[in-house]
């Protein structure tokens, strides 16, 4: 006689699909077996090509804002300031109409001193693509040497390196890239008459401060600085 082994009680297995989306829904659910680690990468908000979406856009951005504006910028009739004060208002009046035809202005100085040293430029923009990678893709500690590595000790890092890595190339091209451009730009704004109606914005704001302002808050850079700092920058770039 054969004794058999009783057999075993089944239960259905969920379905593959729903699971799915439920870990879809719930990310946050699904990671707490897994620790806070899991979590970050689950949770990043972008992935790592995105970063190079970023790049391309935040220097087509300037070009596209100023791209209705060269006709009048073109346009121009030029005098000597007759007072501090009369340059101050021009500077921003003219800035409030074409502060990204400045921007651009900046950006084109500098992309013909950067001609000669192309592969120093792109090795830099590769710097950009593994910071964006760490702090917004990955998101995750590291451990070194034993030692827990922050998102934020990666980042700065990374920073600190690229700066002084690419000291000589930030120096020689894209500071005398901006001292140029915008030496230009100082002139332009000062000089030019601005007219009493087309040149004012109607909500008293500088676009490209306002846009600027929005930008560090977005890049998270508010974080690494004290609140002294962020706040001051807010002063700066609010509307006066």
């Amino acid at each position: 006689m054969t004794i058999g082994t009783p057999p075993m009680p089944t239960r259905p297995l969920p379905d593959r699909s729903s699971v799915s989306a439920q870990r879809r829904a719930t990310p946050g659910a699904m990671t707490s077996a897994s620790g806070d680690a899991d979590a970050h990468v689950l949770d990043a908000p972008e992935r790592a090509e995105e970063g190079a979406r970023r790049l391309v856009r935040a220097l087509a951005y300037p070009v596209t804002r100023a791209s209705g504006s060269w006709r009048a910028f073109a346009m121009m009739r030029f005098s000597c300031p007759t007072s501090a004060s009369e340059a101050t208002s021009r500077a921003r009046k003219n800035a409030m109409s074409f502060g990204y035809c400045y921007v651009v202005v900046v950006m084109a100085v500098t992309a013909v001193l950067a001609v000669r040293r192309v592969v120093t430029a792109a090795a830099l923009a590769g710097c950009y693509l593994g910071h964006h990678y760490v702090v917004r893709a990955r998101r995750k500690p590291i451990e070194v040497g034993g030692k827990t590595v922050s998102v934020k000790v990666q980042s700065l890092t990374i920073l600190v390196g690229t700066i002084l890595v690419f000291w000589s190339f930030l120096t020689e091209v894209i500071a005398r890239g901006c001292i140029a451009g915008g030496v230009f730009a100082l002139a332009h704004a000062t000089m030019r008459v601005p007219e009493a109606k087309t040149d004012e914005d109607e909500s008293g704001e500088i676009p490209l401060l306002r846009d600027f302002a929005h930008a560090y808050h977005e890049s998270g850079l508010g974080s690494y600085v004290p609140p002294a700092v962020s706040a001051a920058v807010r002063g700066v770039f609010a509307r006066k």
